[in-house]
């Protein structure tokens, strides 16, 4: 098996282990407490109870035409049949995971924050493979062709209409849960995607920057870059130190620079994806999307 193979395999595996915490979030969480968190699957749990329809035969049959609809106008093969495997996997073992047990929880708060934290850990495992759980994301991207506006405020909006029908169907105060889960799964696809420890970017201005350079390859076992740097007042030329290094690191390169040169100035941000050596390989970025296509506007 070569490695194109066994990649390919890989990203399906965790695509499938993705939506199945997704499924389990939904089936012995999000729906028994009547919880809508925005999207396709969040309007399957209302119109569910609406009209007693399985909630993976109503993910599915909402979910079909979208993906078809963003193909034709979006783009991307690859996309849309990962895509589409995700929404059949949910479909298939959301409703049979709900018969399995009885809820685990009758506390709607409860519900809220493990279904929340459990499906943003299986989209963020979805998204992290280069598909979606479907659903508002491309009816997003589609009216961004028409409205031109953010995106996230598209969604926002979108997922906005999706809370305000469950709190007509099922009450304000589940609304109002509704809204405290789908910030709780932002969070949680966040930390998926990015990694709980997270890297750091560390940049250092100091005057001994050979000694500070040597001593955190030999200490640290980290790769650092020296950029071109001139002060704007005094116009000095000054070589500025870049490193990456885990966020546990970052108080021992704090101890270290401190030694060297007290009068140092240090910045150090958080990183959202870091690639390459030492680090997650190159390989594991996704391709770039095709640029979306624009509606015509009609004249005048």
């Amino acid at each position: 098996m070569n490695a194109t193979i066994r990649g390919l395999v890989r990203d399906y595996l965790i695509l499938i282990a993705g939506t199945l915490l997704f499924s389990a979030a939904f089936a012995f969480f999000l729906v028994p407490a009547k919880i809508s968190s925005g999207g396709v699957s969040g309007l399957a749990i209302v119109l569910h109870y609406l009209f007693g329809l399985p909630t993976g035969l109503l993910v599915f049959a909402l979910n079909v035409p979208l993906l078809i609809i963003g193909y034709i106008y979006l783009g991307g093969l690859r996309f849309t049949v990962r895509t589409l495997v995700s929404v059949a996997v949910f479909s298939v073992t959301v409703d049979w995971m709900g018969h399995l047990t009885k809820p685990l929880t009758h506390d709607a708060f409860l519900a809220t924050l493990y279904g929340g934290v459990i499906s943003g850990v299986g989209i963020g495992l979805v998204f992290g493979r280069g598909a979606s759980t479907g659903g508002t994301t491309i009816v997003s991207r589609l009216l961004q062709n028409v409205i031109h506006a953010s995106i996230g405020i598209i969604q926002l909006v979108v997922d906005a209409v999706v809370v305000t029908i469950s709190g007509l169907v099922f009450g304000p105060q589940l609304a109002l849960y509704s809204l405290v889960g789908l910030f709780v799964s932002s969070k949680a696809i966040d930390w998926t995607l990015e990694g709980l420890s997270g890297e750091r970017v560390a940049l250092v201005i100091t005057k001994a920057y050979e000694e500070t350079c040597n001593r955190i390859t030999s200490e640290l076992g980290r790769g650092v870059t020296l950029l071109h740097g001139r002060g704007g007042y005094t116009g000095e030329e000054r070589p500025v130190i870049l490193c990456v290094l885990d966020r546990s690191e970052e108080p021992i390169l704090r101890a270290l620079v401190n030694t060297i040169d007290p009068t140092a100035f240090m910045v150090v941000t958080a990183a959202t994806t870091v690639l390459g050596e030492g680090f997650a390989p190159l390989g594991n970025t996704m391709p770039p999307r095709r640029p979306l296509l624009k509606f015509p506007r009609r004249a005048g």
